[in-house]
């Protein structure tokens, strides 16, 4: 997953984990099979032991983010 994980460094994702739901932000760095987040100047760290689903974040057509992720 950490490989996987690298190739969205700088794009802004959506990550779904095992047991606490789903994380959001910009990926700033994969490193020692974690991810950091950065969201609204927060970071956030997630274990990659427990990512189910990585994804870059959906957009709509004026390239905003979506209000409503249905899965």
């Amino acid at each position: 997953m950490q490989k996987l994980a690298e190739r969205f460094v700088g794009k802004d994702v959506l990550l779904n984990t095992v047991g606490s739901g789903s994380y959001d932000g910009i990926l700033k760095e994969v490193v020692d099979n974690a991810v950091v987040l950065e969201k609204d100047g927060k970071e956030t760290v997630v274990n990659l032991d427990y990512v189910i689903r990585l994804r870059e974040y959906p957009k709509n057509k004026n390239g905003k983010r979506k209000s409503v992720i249905a899965d």
